[in-house]
């Protein structure tokens, strides 16, 4: 197998996840919890960004444009998540910031160059940072409240701040990245990276769905 036909291969690899994380979702859907229901609907978005980044990416040449829109519905979902099930209090430093990261990326989109030698991944950055920011935010919200005699969801969140921490990094050096050629190993490691966040997903889904059909239809 050459290079081309590799790298094209591994093209397909994040989009057939998805799929398949789909068709579990939606296998066990009525069998799954509110938080977990959210994460299906999180792939099938994921899914449609993918689809539509592609679409741009072979009629016109870029689908940089698609990266800022993904970074703002992505960050819009987060937070919808987060404040809808997992926090228990408001966090106004982190609503604020929100709102400056949230309208920071509508200029972003407003101003779009698309020039990819020019083009920042700031948008990506802010998304990554905030919601880093909300997985921490659990955390400090966890510690704060002593009456608690275990962390619901603990692992999920911890997934999270790992995987937009490393995504964070990734996106750092982009524009170094990009001029220095070495752009398919900048591709790959975001490539791995976001299948194995999406494969805890999928497998978080099934246990999930798995487990809740076992159970007495009183107790779910």
């Amino acid at each position: 197998m050459d290079f081309l036909k590799f790298y094209n291969l591994l093209n397909f690899v994040s989009p057939v996840i998805l799929i398949v994380g789909l068709i579990f979702g939606f296998y066990t859907y009525r069998s799954l919890d509110v938080i977990h229901k959210s994460i299906t609907v999180y792939l099938a978005v994921m899914l449609l960004v993918d689809i539509t980044g592609r679409i741009f990416g072979h009629y016109r040449g870029n689908n940089l444009i698609v990266l800022l829109a993904y970074s703002l519905i992505e960050l819009l979902l987060f937070l919808y998540f987060y404040y809808k099930f997992l926090f228990k209090i408001q966090h106004k430093v982190i609503i604020g910031l929100s709102v400056l990261a949230i309208s920071y990326i509508f200029w972003e989109i407003y101003v779009f160059n698309p020039d990819a030698k020019k083009f920042q991944t700031y948008s990506k950055i802010v998304d990554n940072f905030m919601i880093i920011m909300l997985a921490l935010a659990f955390f400090y919200e966890k510690i704060s409240v002593f009456k608690e005699s275990k962390w619901n969801n603990f692992k999920l969140n911890a997934v999270i701040l790992v995987f937009f921490s490393i995504n964070m990094l990734f996106f750092l050096p982009y524009n170094f990245i990009i001029n220095a050629a070495i752009g398919f190993w900048f591709w790959l490691g975001i490539l791995i990276s976001t299948s194995l966040f999406y494969l805890y997903l999928i497998n978080s889904i099934w246990k999930n769905g798995r487990t809740r059909r076992l159970l007495p239809s009183g107790s779910r």
